[in-house]
């Protein structure tokens, strides 16, 4: 589900709309079915995503949760629009790194999850063998070995720990104690031990529990009923199918009227003005509606002047969606706008637009790839979620 910046190449998506609470993974709109109340569970783990760095992060804990990033030296921590937290710790660089996911809903008394994975490392990761683990897993904890948490397959989709073995893994992360995976062969794959905690205190404060009793980092005596509750998501319009392109669209892209509407709004934002060249894109949305996505090259570089949903006859009426270029997910009618990491925002933030049978609603957010490295590989964490209606 991504696409390079120049949008030269494109590959297969990922994850699209709404992140699955409790498994680590994201939903994908199954290709197999026409229904749009048809998931299709992914076992493919999704990209490392990350908001911004400390300085850079918005905050806000007024006493209800609220959309978060954190950055905390191996890790991250991205909280939701309805006051989720997820926290994503990793190993120490590696060509195959372990990595947790610890993931918490809103509200009193709310259990914690977490779910064990392996991520590959960034590019500028020690070029050490890739070891992959054979057999059963162990986990070890403070030295201690906790026994049997599963087989070697169910990392791939993100292996949970039962309840004893996930809070004896917490109790370690905030004392900063060692946590490692084994496996049959005797390999071992640890977490790192420093800014675990740092990282826990945080999702305590982005939602509201601190000095509570249910406080992961500092519990205290405040009433748990204290503790904001959680915020429903909003409802989305089940996306429909894709229509397929019509033999007109090709011309449409040709047609000077169309690239003079949308200059204007594209020279604002992106400099087209300078552009040597410019390429109009037509992505067939339904009977009447259809996707303009514009790109301007100037020199060698191709860089996208954004996107509309337009009429597929004069009068065009356009709607400016991003300044990015949008991808179609199919077979359904959601696109994907790929964040680009900048001097502004290191990570870059990916968001998906849903077709509502009217206009494109924005579905889902997720914090952008390459915060830890670039081609680091990982959980893609959600900073805005919706529920189909």
């Amino acid at each position: 589900m991504a696409a390079d910046s120049s949008q030269a190449v494109r590959s297969v998506p990922a994850c699209v709309v709404a992140w699955r609470a409790g498994t680590g993974r994201c939903r994908r709109w199954s290709a197999r079915s026409a229904d749009p109340e048809a998931w299709n569970m992914t076992t493919l783990r999704c990209p490392l995503l990350v908001l911004a760095s400390l300085t850079l992060a918005p905050v806000s804990f007024a006493g209800t949760p609220a959309q978060f990033t954190f950055l905390e030296q191996n890790g991250h921590l991205a909280c939701d629009n309805t006051g989720t937290c997820r926290i994503v710790a990793f190993g120490p660089p590696a060509a195959l790194m372990l990595g947790v996911l610890i993931e918490r809903a809103a509200g009193p008394d709310t259990p914690v999850t977490a779910r064990l994975s392996l991520a590959d490392g960034s590019d500028g990761a020690p070029r050490s063998p890739r070891v992959h683990p054979e057999g059963r897993l162990r986990l070890h904890v403070d030295g201690a070995d906790l026994g049997d948490i599963g087989p070697v397959d169910a990392l791939e989709a993100g292996l949970a720990l039962a309840p004893p073995h996930a809070q004896a893994l917490l109790d370690a992360l905030v004392r900063g104690r060692p946590v490692r995976m084994t496996d049959t062969a005797g390999q071992a794959w640890p977490l790192a031990e420093s800014g675990n905690a740092a990282l826990l205190l945080k999702m305590d404060e982005a939602q509201g529990r601190l000095h509570t009793p249910g406080a992961l980092v500092g519990k205290g005596l405040r009433p748990e009923s204290q503790v904001p509750a959680a915020r429903v998501a909003p409802r989305l319009v089940p996306p429909p199918l894709l229509v397929e392109a019509h033999d007109e669209d090709a011309a449409l892209a040709e047609r000077a009227d169309l690239l003079q509407a949308l200059l204007p709004r594209a020279e604002a934002g992106a400099g087209c003005a300078a552009a040597s060249s410019r390429h109009l894109r037509i992505e067939r949305i339904d009977a009447t509606h259809v996707l303009a996505m514009l790109n301007c090259t100037t020199g060698r570089y191709i860089r996208p002047a954004g996107s509309w949903v337009i009429r597929d006859r004069t009068p065009f009426a356009p709607v400016p969606i991003t300044a990015s270029t949008l991808f179609p997910l199919y077979p359904h009618a959601v696109f994907l706008e790929e964040g680009v990491a900048s001097a502004t925002d290191r990570c870059g933030i990916d968001r998906h637009w849903a077709w509502d049978g009217a206009r494109l609603v924005l579905a889902a957010t997720f914090v952008g790839r390459h915060c830890l490295g670039v081609g680091q590989r990982h959980w893609q964490l959600p900073t805005y979620v919706t529920e189909l209606r």
